[in-house]
Parts: C-alpha cells; sequence; structure tokens
C-alpha cells in the first residue's frame, strides 16, 4: 500500500513539473514574438521606387480630388471685387456680374420663378456688381443673373447701355452672358430668348450662357442644339453654392462630341480631379473660375 501511494505521488509531482515546464516556455516565446514584433513596427520601412512617398505614380484608389487654387487659371467670375488682387495677375479673361433680371414681386434671387406663389411680372434689371472701371489688359464678359425668361422691353436697352459704358472706358468688352438656370426640359424656350437677345445685341458683341450639368443629357437632342444658333459660348457650371457636383465627369462626358464651343466652370476651393477627355476636345475652351 505504502509503495503504491509513493508511486501516486511520483507521478504526481511528476505531471505538475512538465506542466511547469510547458508553462515556463510558452511565456518565454510569447514575449519574444512580442519583441520581434516591437522591433519590426519601429524599424525605418524602406519605400519601393513607384511609392508616392517617393514623388512616383499613385493608383486612382489613392488619389483625391485636388482643390481648386485660383493661381493656376486665367479666366475668373467676379461678383464682388476680389479681397487679394493678386489672384487676377495671370488672368485674360473676366465676368464680372453687372445685375439681376427679375420680377419686381420677387424681391430675391431664386433659380425658379415658377416656385413662387405670387404671379411674376414681367423681369427688369436691378444693377449690381463692380462699377465701370478699366481692365483694358482683361477681356471682358457683363454677366447678369436671370430668375425668369419674361422680360420687360427695358431691359435689353439697359445692358446694350451697359456694354457701351464699358467700352468707352477702354476695355476689351466681348459681350453679355446670361446666368440662368434654365430648366432642362425648357432649354426650346430658353433658346427662343437668347435668340432674340442676339437679334437685338449689336454685332460686335457675342452672347455667353452658363449651363447645368443636367443639360447634358440633352446633348444630342434638337431643344439643345437650338442654343448653337444663337449662343457663341457655353459655361457648364460644375458646383452648386460653394460646393463641388459629384459624378461631374459623368457628365461632362456627355459633351464630348459637342459642336460649338465650350468651357467648365469650377468654384475656387472645392474639389477637382478633372476630366482629361476634355483636353484633346477642339471645342473645349478653358476653366473659368467663380472666385469666393
Amino acid at each position: 500500500m505504502i509503495k503504491n501511494q509513493q508511486h501516486y505521488r511520483g507521478l504526481v509531482l511528476g505531471v505538475i513539473g512538465l506542466t511547469i515546464l510547458v508553462f515556463e516556455s510558452f511565456i518565454y516565446n510569447s514575449v519574444y514574438s512580442l519583441d520581434s514584433i516591437h522591433q519590426s513596427e519601429t524599424k525605418p520601412q524602406t519605400q519601393p521606387v513607384d511609392s508616392p512617398l517617393n514623388g512616383g505614380y499613385t493608383t486612382n484608389a489613392a488619389t483625391s480630388d485636388a482643390i481648386v487654387n485660383a493661381k493656376d487659371y486665367e479666366q475668373f467670375w467676379i461678383w464682388t471685387p476680389p479681397k487679394d488682387d493678386t489672384k487676377l495677375s495671370q488672368a485674360h479673361t473676366l465676368y464680372i456680374l453687372q445685375g439681376e433680371i427679375r420680377p419686381n414681386n420677387i424681391p430675391y434671387y431664386h433659380s425658379s420663378a415658377s416656385d413662387n406663389r405670387a404671379p411674376a411680372t414681367l423681369a427688369t434689371l436691378t444693377p449690381q456688381g463692380l462699377g465701370v472701371r478699366s481692365l483694358s489688359d482683361k477681356k471682358i464678359w457683363l454677366v447678369y443673373r436671370a430668375t425668369s425668361q419674361e422680360w420687360s422691353d427695358e431691359v435689353m436697352a439697359q445692358l446694350i447701355e451697359r456694354l457701351e459704358k464699358w467700352q468707352r472706358a477702354g476695355n476689351q468688352v466681348m459681350g453679355i452672358q446670361i446666368d440662368y438656370d434654365a430648366p432642362t426640359y425648357q432649354l426650346d424656350k430658353y433658346a427662343q430668348l437668347l435668340e432674340s437677345i442676339r437679334q437685338q445685341l449689336p454685332a460686335q458683341y457675342h452672347l455667353s450662357v452658363t449651363g447645368l450639368l443636367d443639360w447634358s443629357n440633352q446633348a444630342e437632342k434638337p431643344q439643345f442644339m437650338q442654343l448653337n444658333d444663337a449662343v457663341d459660348e457655353l459655361i457648364v457650371q460644375t458646383y452648386q453654392g460653394t460646393t463641388t457636383l459629384t459624378n461631374y465627369s459623368r457628365y461632362l462626358k456627355r459633351l464630348e462630341n459637342l459642336p460649338f464651343d465650350f468651357k467648365i466652370g469650377v468654384i475656387e476651393g472645392g474639389q477637382w480631379q478633372g476630366a482629361d477627355f476634355l483636353e484633346n476636345n477642339p471645342h473645349f475652351k478653358g476653366y473659368v473660375v467663380f472666385l469666393r
């Protein structure tokens, strides 16, 4: 009996000893592994030759949109005098706000007069923007925002008078630009208004219009093509307020075969990745930045 007890006690002690050895081995390996990982994390890593950190190429997934910097462009919309005149030092073309064409019973700018409850009267001109000044080294367009397609008879005479004042100040006045957010389904009606403006403008002046991205949905349809009969230039705006619209490239792609001249409008400080397919288009005439 005593021998059996001693035998069992020896087995128990042997198992306990083996367990202690296994546990110590586990602790040692764990500490060694953690130390190896720490050394790996703190050791400087060598970047591949084409890594973005070495100034090489970046993949589309790693490339974020660039910020529109006015100093990289040469054409601008000016609603108010810029705080930093150096932004315009390289400018060759300026689109300068001169007024708003709206019905008298709608006392603020609104993209669609039909959204207001009161029936709109004929639109009249309210002067706004910069006063006449000499900017002889730049091409000048006089811009008018519009909230209606129904204008009073006096408006065109006022627009022409303003053109002549800027011209007499020694400027290279290109013409007028109409900034009107015409609904896409009303492009044919808008084209009629533009044709009327074109007929009344003196021959030496040109007619420019801003356009919505959504207009590109009609790029191959007669309603859109009618614009070509009246305007000399279309500027497609890629922003709303102070924000660049999403999926702008998909819309711009539809303008690839546009048969008349156009430009792309971008917002200062907005996100912009660009649209490379435009660069080889003979009708693409560059970017216009809205200064904030």
